[in-house]
């Protein structure tokens, strides 16, 4: 896919439209990319050498997974890894 640049509109983006942006990503990734989620899903929950096979039972687990569970469970991190200290 080839995309035209010029009529592209400029990147806006500010501190208060972050949650905005964090839902678009991860709805992009783990919902409206149908194939390639369940792949990504797989990598993320399955902690083994053959998780990428198709099991019956690691689809169970992939399909009972939502967005949800995997920010619930530390699968998906939304806060910063770096503590900050105060001054």
């Amino acid at each position: 896919m080839r995309k035209d640049l010029i009529s592209l509109k400029p990147i806006y983006s500010t501190f208060l439209s972050c949650d905005k942006d964090i839902q678009t990503i991860l709805k992009t990734l783990f919902v409206s990319s149908r194939p390639h989620s369940d792949i990504l899903k797989k990598l993320l929950v399955i902690n083994s050498k053959d998780c990428l096979e198709d099991k019956e039972e690691y689809k169970r687990v992939i399909d009972s997974m939502s967005v949800k569970d995997l920010i619930d469970k530390g699968y998906i991190r939304l806060n910063p890894k770096i503590s900050r200290g105060t001054h």
